[in-house]
């Protein structure tokens, strides 16, 4: 069949080029005498090159047959997606309403331990403790969990990048995870803290 819109490239001592119109044909005029190099392409056949010798005062015909171009390949695979782990998230745990001041009179009568913690709620990922200390306590960090601490009684300061700031009753700490810091007691009376873990699922949480 005719194959209309080929790309023809007459190469030599007269270069020409055009497009095949829709009888599969196309035209050149003016050609001097010569060897010339043509060239059929296009994106729907298979690029085809012929020696042709054009003689004075005579026309030359070409006439060739072209292959369909091969399909283009497929586009590669997608690459899979990483699969995201769920979070981890603890049991719901039973709802809490308590006086903190009783819990902590209560642990103050339970002996002179150098710490002493009370669990005060547990659910999904949130832990509350009530912590009682009569001695400093060592630096820790939480790599997986942010800690907030509330003071409820008693005196002391905590330390972070070796800087101590001062600790009273109603003073509150936020510190993020991965935050290196450790507690310190003053005074003679015991530093009463209630204190927050967020991260790890409460039953994990050390």
């Amino acid at each position: 069949m005719p194959l209309p819109g080929v790309q023809v490239d007459i190469q030599g001592t007269s270069d020409r080029n055009g497009e095949t119109d829709g009888s599969g044909q196309v035209n050149f005029v003016g050609m001097q005498p010569g060897t010339y190099r043509a060239r059929f392409g296009g994106d729907k056949v298979t690029p085809f090159e012929r020696e042709v010798i054009v003689r004075a005062g005579l026309p030359t015909v070409i006439d060739v047959t072209l292959n369909p171009a091969p399909p283009p390949p497929a586009p590669p695979p997608q690459p899979a997606q990483p699969k995201v782990a769920a979070p981890i998230v603890g049991p719901p745990g039973m709802p809490q309403v308590l006086s903190i001041v009783d819990l902590a009179e209560k642990q103050l009568s339970a002996g002179n331990q150098a710490r002493r913690e009370t669990l005060v709620a547990c659910s999904g990922n949130t832990r509350t403790t009530l912590v009682l200390l009569n001695q400093d306590q060592p630096e820790r960090l939480y790599d997986s969990a942010e800690t907030d601490y509330y003071v409820v009684a008693g005196q002391g300061a905590v330390r972070l990048n070796g800087k101590d700031s001062g600790l009273a009753a109603g003073t509150y700490i936020s510190l993020p995870r991965n935050t290196s810091h450790s507690i310190v007691r003053r005074g003679n009376r015991p530093l009463i803290l209630l204190a927050t873990l967020n991260g790890p699922p409460c039953e994990e949480a050390k």
